[in-house]
């Protein structure tokens, strides 16, 4: 029981302060949560995988929900997190230096134009 119930603390937690911090426009909290979460949600990942490894369900208020459900719910909030946090910032980065490198790739072009004109110049002069 003690495993998942960190993770739920943990994760309702971050969630917490990370909507507090859009709602409250804290930009300096907002954006560290944005490049700063991923080892967070890790840890998160390890406490869902050892809680289920363990068989650790979790009792709010004594009324038990299905052992199933929670481990779903914390595997989707996992999920959700990593891709939040992770996947959908390496996406952007991916994009991002997809177009640096089509732009490198135009550049170079260009140069190996100019040399070429620079190397038939060269050698018409010298005939």
């Amino acid at each position: 029981m003690i495993y998942l119930s960190i993770f739920w603390v943990l994760f309702v937690l971050f969630f917490l302060l990370y909507g507090s911090s859009i709602v409250f426009k804290i930009k300096r909290l907002k954006h560290f949560f944005d490049n700063e979460s991923m080892p967070f949600f890790i840890i998160l990942m390890a406490f869902v995988i050892i809680a289920i490894a363990t068989n650790d369900p979790v009792e709010i208020f004594g009324v038990s929900i299905p052992i199933e459900l929670q481990w779903l719910a914390s595997l989707v909030g996992t999920g959700f997190g990593a891709w939040k946090f992770y996947l959908h910032p390496l996406k952007n980065k991916v994009y991002e230096m997809d177009r640096e490198v089509g732009e490198i790739k135009t550049s170079v072009g260009k140069v190996e134009i100019d040399v070429n004109r620079l190397t038939e110049h060269i050698i018409n002069k010298k005939k």
